[in-house]
C-alpha cells in the first residue's frame, strides 16, 4: 500500500523520474529535496519496483537523515514486502507524530496487528479529521484492511457536509463496490457517469460491477468506454482480459493481457498465468508451457521459489507437458508441487492425467484415489470422474460419477453424466433412474435422434429401441 498524501503533479513527478535517472545512469550525485525523492520512490514501489524504491529511499536519507517523508515511505515499503516488524521501528522512529501522514501509517500498522480500538483512537485525534480528503484516506484505509462497517461510520460523518460533492459520491460508489452492493453502486457510478462521462475511473468502477455479476458483455463495453476517456487506463485492459476468458475468447484475451501487463496493472506473474491458461484453451500446448516457464521465472527472480502460489504453476505446466508428450518433465513438476503442498490433492489429480496420458492405468488409478484421500469430497469425486470421461475409460468414469452422486445427488451435472453413461453401458432402470433426476432429461427427440443416426453401435439399438418404447409409454400417461 503506497503513502497515502498525494504525489507531486504527474508532470512534475515524471521530471524528477527522468532527472534521478539520468543522473543514476551517468553515475553523479543528485540534489532533490526529501519529499521528492519521497515521490519517486512511491512511484516505483507502485511499479512493483521495490529494489529500485529501496534505492531512493536510502539515497534520501543519506541526503535528509530523519525526513519524515522518506521514513514514511520506508515504513510503507516495508509494509509492501511483508515486513511488518520493520515497518514498525521505522514508523516509531519518526518524530514528527502530530503529522496526519504520520497517523493514518500508525493507525495502518495498528490495524494490520488488529487492534482497532487504537487505531480509531489515533485517526480520530488527525486535526481536521473531518476532511474530504482525510475522510476519503481513512474510508479506504478500513475497506483495504477489512473493516467495512468502520468504513461506513466515516462515510456516514462526511454526508452531513459533503453529500452533494462529487468526490463523495465516487467515495460512496467504492465502498457500495467494496461491501458487495453492487446494483446500488452501478447506480452511483451512473450518476458520476453523467456528471463526469469522460472520467475513466467511473467507468472503470461501473466495469468492475458489471463483472461482479458476470455480466462480461457490460463489462467489456465499459472497459471500451473508459479506454477512450484515458487509452493508458491499464485496469481496463485487465479487466477486458478477463471478462474476454470469461467467455473462452482466448485470443482477445492474450492480446489484453499483454497490454495489461505493459501498463503495470496486474502483476506479470498473473498476467503471465492467464494467458498460458489462455493458450492451453486453444490446445496450443507449447505456447502455454513457454507462459507458464514465464510465471516460474517470475517468482525465481524475486527469490519466491517456495511460494504455495507456485502450485497452481506447477500442476498447470505438467499438464501442458503432458500434451507435448514430455512426462518425465511433468512428473518432476509434479513432485515440486507436492513439495511445497503435500496434502493438495489437486497435484496428485495432475500426476494421474499425466500417467492417464501415458497409458499407464494402475499408477494414474494410484493417483486419483490419493487426490481423494487428501480432498474426500464431491467435487474431487467429479474431477476424476470427468479426467476418465475426457479420455474414454468410460467404466472408471462410470465408478467416480456414481462416487460424486453418492456424496451429492445434486452436484453440478452429475445426473446427466450418468444417465448418459447408462444409457451407453444399457443399464436401462439405471437410465430412467438418473435421467429423472437431471434438469435437463434426455427426451423422446434425442432418443429417435440416436436411433436415426448411422453412427449408433449395433449393440446399442436394442436398448435405445426399448428406451423409446417405455418413454412413449410414460409420456402416455401423463397424458402428453
Amino acid at each position: 500500500m503506497g503513502r497515502k498524501n498525494s504525489p507531486s503533479a504527474k508532470k512534475e513527478l515524471v521530471e524528477l523520474i527522468t532527472n534521478y535517472e539520468a543522473a543514476k545512469a551517468e553515475d553523479r550525485q543528485i540534489y532533490l529535496d526529501g519529499d521528492q525523492l519521497a515521490d519517486i520512490a512511491d512511484w516505483y514501489a507502485t511499479e512493483r519496483k521495490f529494489a529500485e524504491a529501496q534505492e531512493v529511499i536510502s539515497y534520501g536519507l543519506h541526503l535528509h537523515p530523519g525526513s519524515t517523508d522518506l521514513l514514511i515511505e520506508q515504513a510503507y515499503l516495508y509494509l509492501d514486502t511483508q515486513k511488518l516488524q520493520k515497518a514498525k521501528t521505522v514508523a516509531a522512529a519518526i518524530t514528527e507524530e502530530y503529522e496526519p501522514d504520520v497517523k493514518m501509517l500508525k493507525a495502518e500498522l495498528l490495524l494490520n496487528e488488529g487492534k482497532l480500538e487504537e487505531a480509531q483512537e489515533l485517526l480520530n485525534s488527525i486535526e481536521d479529521a473531518d476532511d474530504l480528503v482525510t475522510i476519503t484516506d481513512i474510508v479506504y484505509l478500513f475497506l483495504d484492511l477489512g473493516y467495512p462497517e468502520n468504513a461506513k461510520e466515516w462515510l456516514e460523518r462526511g454526508k452531513s457536509r459533503y453529500a452533494d460533492e462529487q468526490d463523495y459520491l465516487a467515495l460512496t460508489a467504492d465502498y457500495l463496490f467494496a461491501t458487495h452492493q453492487t446494483e446500488v453502486a452501478i447506480e452511483a457510478y451512473n450518476k458520476l457517469i453523467d456528471k463526469a462521462p469522460y472520467n475513466a475511473s467511473y467507468w472503470m468502477g461501473l466495469a468492475k460491477c458489471h463483472f461482479i455479476e458476470e455480466n462480461v458483455d457490460k463489462t467489456i463495453e465499459a472497459c471500451d468506454f473508459a479506454l477512450a476517456a484515458d487509452e493508458n487506463y491499464g485496469e481496463a485492459y485487465a479487466y477486458k482480459a478477463h471478462s474476454f476468458f470469461y467467455l473462452n475468447n482466448s485470443d482477445e484475451a492474450i492480446e489484453n493481457y499483454g497490454k495489461a501487463i505493459n501498463y503495470k496493472s496486474i502483476p506479470p506473474e498473473l498476467g503471465y498465468m492467464f494467458m498460458g491458461l489462455s493458450y492451453a484453451n486453444k490446445e496450443d500446448w507449447q505456447k502455454a508451457d513457454d507462459y507458464y516457464t514465464k510465471v516460474i521465472d517470475c517468482f525465481e527472480k524475486e527469490g519466491d521459489r517456495d511460494s504455495i502460489l507456485l502450485i497452481d504453476t506447477y500442476t498447470s505446466k505438467a499438464f501442458a507437458l503432458s500434451h507435448l508428450q514430455r512426462y518425465e518433465e511433468a512428473h518432476q513438476l509434479c513432485d515440486k508441487a507436492k513439495k511445497l503442498g503435500p496434502d493438495e490433492g489437486l497435484i496428485y489429480l495432475t500426476d494421474g492425467k499425466v500417467y492417464l496420458a501415458e497409458e499407464m492405468e494402475d499408477l494414474a488409478s494410484e493417483a486419483f484415489q490419493q487426490a481423494i484421500e487428501l480432498n474426500p469430497g464431491v467435487e474431487m469425486c467429479y474431477m476424476v470422474a470427468s479426467t476418465y470421461s475426457e479420455n474414454d475409460y468410460l467404466y472408471e468414469a462410470k465408478e467416480y460419477y456414481e462416487m460424486a452422486y453418492k456424496l451429492d445427488p445434486k452436484y453440478e451435472l452429475v445426473t446427466e453424466k450418468l444417465s448418459v453413461l447408462c444409457l451407453m453401458s444399457n443399464e436401462i432402470e439405471n437410465f430412467f433412474k438418473y435421467n429423472s433426476e437431471c434438469k435437463s432429461p434426455l427426451g423422446l427427440d434425442v432418443i429417435e435422434d440416436l436411433l436415426a443416426s448411422p453412427n449408433h453401435r449395433e449393440e446399442d439399438e436394442k436398448t435405445l429401441k426399448e428406451v423409446l418404447k417405455r418413454m412413449k409409454k410414460e409420456n402416455k400417461k401423463k397424458g402428453k
